[in-house]
């Protein structure tokens, strides 16, 4: 399951997060998460690359440590 709004009982059980910003402009947030991946991680840094585009990236200790290279690829390549 994918969600694209947080449902609103999520959000009146955390009250004091802010959960809307208003804003004119159109925002797009990428998250790539519990890398890196060998199987996935260079095709997304070359995609974000071809579109000028930014991601941020959460690692995990255990992919971090099967795949050193490929984290120093990650921060190199911002």
């Amino acid at each position: 399951m994918y969600l694209v709004k947080t449902p609103q009982f999520i959000q009146n059980l955390f009250p004091n997060f802010i959960w809307k910003v208003p804003s004119v402009q159109k925002v797009l947030y990428l998250t790539f998460d519990d890398g890196p991946i060998p199987e996935v991680t260079p095709w997304v840094l070359d995609t974000l690359e071809e579109y000028e585009a930014k991601g941020t990236f959460f690692c995990v200790g255990d992919n971090i440590r099967k795949n050193p290279d490929l984290l120093g690829e990650v921060v190199s390549r911002g």
